[in-house]
């Protein structure tokens, strides 16, 4: 499989629009070319996890079956691979019932700012895959979900036959 680069002039050339842009600590460079060595899967892997990782959170939710379908790898090469990442301190995992999020080390990838990097337990970039979805996915995809209703701090609520006063302009301004 080969991959090409275009010149692509829809990809983000001003410091405003780099959020698109990751950095590499120089210092794991050759770390990263023993990795490659070592496990080419765990390399593509820490890729996919590094394209899809959230700005400021270094991290992905996904399944192994996800991660699978991805690399076209069965799911004990995936586990070996993502065991090597774990164990040179590539990534960090954190279970979520059958999926995982995935930390990828922000001493050696990040995105943002290193003064606006946060560890990522609870705020990741989540990649569900279509084969993994109940048979009816699409169908239940184009109904209307149900609209809960809250209530603002500022508003009160209304409970049975509760009498309420007139609106004002105030409440009519839609605006």
């Amino acid at each position: 499989m080969s991959a090409t680069i275009e010149n692509d002039e829809s990809l983000p050339s001003t410091p405003a629009n780099n959020h698109n842009f990751v950095q590499v600590s120089r210092a794991y460079l050759k770390a990263w070319r023993g990795l490659i060595r070592k496990s080419g899967l765990a390399a593509e892997i820490l890729f996919y996890l590094v394209e899809r990782m959230g700005k400021t959170t270094n991290a992905v939710v996904c399944s192994y079956a996800t991660l699978t379908e991805v690399t076209g790898y069965s799911r004990r090469s995936v586990a070996t691979a993502i065991k090597i990442l774990k164990e040179d301190n590539w990534i960090q995992v954190v279970k979520i019932g059958n999926a995982s999020a995935y930390c990828v080390n922000e001493k050696v990838i990040w995105q943002a700012g290193r003064n606006q990097r946060k560890y990522a337990i609870f705020s990741a970039t989540v990649v569900a895959s279509e084969s993994e979805q109940e048979s009816d996915y699409h169908l239940k995809a184009k109904e209307k979900l149900t609209y809960i209703p809250f209530v603002e701090r500022t508003e009160r609520m209304v409970i049975g036959e509760e009498e309420l006063p007139p609106p004002d302009q105030k409440d009519l301004d839609l605006s």
